[in-house]
């Protein structure tokens, strides 16, 4: 029989990673999840995230198809993945700000839902053209949050200096799998010669997830279930819990009372959502620190994202390769996303370990560490501007190699350094900007989503006409150039002023009311506690004069 535990209290963003003191151990712990837990939602969500990457990647040798069956242009077709991209940016601002208010777990499965029926109506959609465009952003509204909230289960679970350990994984099983999208799309479509099974596979796909998400995904939002000791009720509890008996130990940290159906975030004034509050991602990118740490995020992403639409084009017009061949060339991108993404999370934990000894600093991997006078954006960053140049000096030649007409597998080679450095870098910027905003952690992923679809469709719209202007090999110095003032500027912002921009930024937080406290009670002033006994001062008269 599991006990009855009250429900949690509110976290404050400054409490998020150093509960306080006083409890028992396991509710002193910054997380109550096992490591066996934790291994498993690593690889679980890394197949969850797929619903947005795979289903990208398997669409597009479906063009063609599509193209003569709906009896439309290609550009037409090209429009839905222009539709695709759009609900890309603005579905992880809206479901990441619902899933740090309202827990993970519910908003997860509802999302994965709504791609599972797009998918069913992508199939079974035989002759409306405005069908596929709808039901197509659909899917993308569906899947493309997934990322966000998955990043905000990994902060809720681990330890910063630990992050890379679930994140790594995650990120490389997530890329591997998606990685062979373009081959298998074009495969099924093929053999079934039609698109349908092509959307039902990623139906099935779909109903993988939801049913192990369903029966064993935890919640483990903090304001719902704080670091996993606190019950969870209702939507909140696995599916697997209304199946085992009371004498069964419950799933993690969920309560095995019958009498008890109420979430506890009912009673908690922090948790309300509103729809105002999916323009927090939007807000996050105004703040210096967070806008130092997004051109990093955007920047390495668009080199990937611009070597994807470059890529077909290359080796059709330069080296005449079929549409097989060319799909065949994606891979060793892939295949550099995928370890690039591997590489990332041991360097992320190394270099947070390297740091946290220069500044003796103790890394507790239960409790955690308050990193509001931690260096995280030093951490982070730690030699990041090695594999700077080395992106750099590889976009700057794979143009001139390009231009010269070097054998394809020298460019192969290139695709793969250039797409796993840049992956590296693009999940080290997004680790750090879920670092700096730990009671927003969803939310702040989704700013990243945002800003590297925006950067990424502009790349892709200049990139033709700058080619045909200038040639591949001039365009992809002046690429390269951006990409280097950019990823250098973003650095040394955040190395040399990201600590005190994010101090600056807590304290006004702090002091403009991030903590619910009513209207009749002045900040910064002292109250009285429940009992009437002394004060409890919430802010500091110092903190709050440096507003």
């Amino acid at each position: 029989m599991c006990p009855q535990l009250s429900p949690p209290e509110p976290l404050r963003a400054s409490e998020a990673e150093k509960p306080p003191d006083g409890i028992s151990n396991s509710e002193n712990d910054y997380s109550n999840f096992s490591a066996a837990m934790r291994t498993y939602l690593t690889y679980l969500l890394g197949f969850i995230m797929i619903l947005s990457t795979l289903t990208a990647t398997i669409y597009f040798p479906l063009i063609p198809m599509l193209s003569a069956h709906f009896s439309v242009s290609i550009q037409a077709i090209n429009l839905t993945v222009t539709v695709y991209a759009i609900c890309q940016a603005f579905s992880p601002a809206l479901f990441a700000s619902l899933a740090d208010a309202s827990g993970r777990r519910p908003v997860l499965l509802g999302l994965i839902g709504l791609y599972a029926c797009a998918s069913l109506g992508l199939a079974l959609n035989h002759n409306s053209y405005s069908a596929l465009i709808a039901l197509r952003a659909v899917q993308s509204i569906g899947g493309s949050a997934t990322p966000s909230i998955a990043y905000g289960i990994v902060a809720d679970v681990a330890v910063v200096a630990e992050r890379g350990k679930m994140l790594g994984p995650m990120l490389s099983t997530c890329n591997a799998i998606s990685a062979v999208g373009p081959v298998a799309g074009g495969g099924i479509a093929l053999t079934s010669n039609g698109y349908t099974w092509v959307f039902l596979a990623l139906l099935i796909i779909a109903l993988t997830s939801l049913l192990l998400a369903g029966f064993t995904l935890p919640e483990t939002g903090r304001n719902v279930v704080g670091n996993g000791t606190q019950p969870a009720h209702g939507v909140w509890r696995t599916w697997l819990s209304l199946f085992r008996g009371k004498q069964f130990w419950c799933w993690d940290n969920e309560s095995r009372t019958d009498d008890s159906n109420e979430s506890p975030l009912l009673n908690n004034t922090t948790a309300k959502w509103r729809p105002l509050s999916a323009f927090t991602s939007l807000g996050i990118i105004l703040y210096p620190d967070a806008a130092a740490v997004l051109w990093m995020v955007a920047s390495s992403y668009c080199v990937y994202y611009t070597f994807q639409v470059a890529i077909s084009v290359i080796f059709d017009a330069t080296y005449g390769y079929s549409e097989l061949e060319i799909g065949l060339t994606f891979l060793p991108g892939l295949a550099g996303m995928t370890i690039g993404g591997i590489v990332a999370g041991k360097l992320m934990d190394r270099n947070y370990a390297k740091t946290a000894r220069e500044h003796n600093v103790d890394v507790d991997r239960k409790k955690g560490a308050d990193l509001k006078d931690f260096p995280i954006e030093s951490a982070r960053y730690r030699n990041c501007l090695r594999f700077v140049s080395f992106e750099v000096t590889l976009v700057l030649g794979y143009g001139w190699a390009v231009q010269s007409h070097v054998h394809p597998s020298i460019l192969l080679i290139m695709q793969f350094f250039i797409c796993g450095t840049s992956t590296l870098l693009s999940h080290t910027a997004s680790a750090l900007l879920v670092d700096i905003f730990p009671d927003k952690s969803s939310t702040a992923y989704a700013s990243g989503q945002i800003m590297r679809c925006g950067l990424s469709a502009a790349s892709a719209a200049v990139l033709q006409p700058l080619v045909d202007a200038v040639g591949r090999g001039w365009y992809f110095t002046i690429f390269a150039l951006f990409v280097a003032i950019s990823s250098l500027a973003s650095v040394v912002a955040s190395r040399s002023r990201g600590m005190r921009w994010r101090q600056k930024r807590q304290a006004m937080t702090s002091c403009e009311g991030s903590d619910p406290i009513p209207a009749s009670i002045p900040a910064c002033l002292p109250r009285n506690d429940e009992k009437g006994e002394g004060t409890d001062r919430i802010r500091s008269t110092e903190t709050c004069s440096k507003k």
